[in-house]
């Protein structure tokens, strides 16, 4: 870990877990009433510190910066999060929309069914998506709150999404790359 002030760094531990929504780089200088390389410093030691195994909380900076859980246990802390109140239908339309945005309402129609108008509606209300009107459909797309509130940023789900389908960018690819450049024994 860099040589950044205890008192400081645990500062902005309290505040990053304090938060409900995510700070901006300037909202932390002011609170911390410190200079922007010694912020990155701090920042720069909380990430080292939260990227060991034994931590189960990780730094975002997804819409700005804060606390949250790892992937990893993301499902067993589930039931005690705020948006567990989010049914499972909700969550599909939104996963659908977040991982091939921009996306036709008529497509997730085909594919989840008339629920989906209801399913958009509520999630546009709660600031997840936002929909433009095209032609006789809505395109989808998620919005800053949705990266906010989940702490995910749309490209990693995308290249999440890939290596579950074993699309390009799948572990599976890079494996076989890496075995390709490995010197021949």
């Amino acid at each position: 870990m860099t040589g950044a002030d205890p008192q400081k760094l645990a500062l902005l531990e309290a505040v990053l877990f304090t938060t409900t929504d995510p700070l901006t780089f300037n909202e932390l200088q002011k609170t911390l009433h410190v200079r922007k390389n010694e912020l990155e410093a701090l920042l720069k030691a909380l990430h080292e510190r939260y990227s060991k195994l034994e931590y189960g909380i990780r730094i975002s900076d997804a819409g700005g910066f804060k606390l949250i859980v790892k992937p990893e246990f993301a499902e067993s802390v589930a039931p005690f999060t705020p948006h567990a109140d989010l049914s499972r239908g909700l969550l599909r339309v939104l996963s659908i929309i977040a991982y091939h945005q921009p996306i036709k309402q008529s497509d997730i129609v085909k594919v989840v069914g008339n629920r989906t108008y209801e399913y958009a509606k509520q999630l546009e209300e709660m600031g997840f998506i936002k929909m433009e009107k095209k032609a006789r459909t809505k395109l989808l797309s998620t919005t800053p709150r949705f990266e906010e509130y989940f702490g995910a940023k749309t490209e990693e789900i995308r290249k999440i999404g890939a290596q579950d389908k074993g699309e390009p960018g799948s572990q599976e690819k890079q494996q076989a790359e890496q075995q390709q450049g490995a010197p021949q024994s």
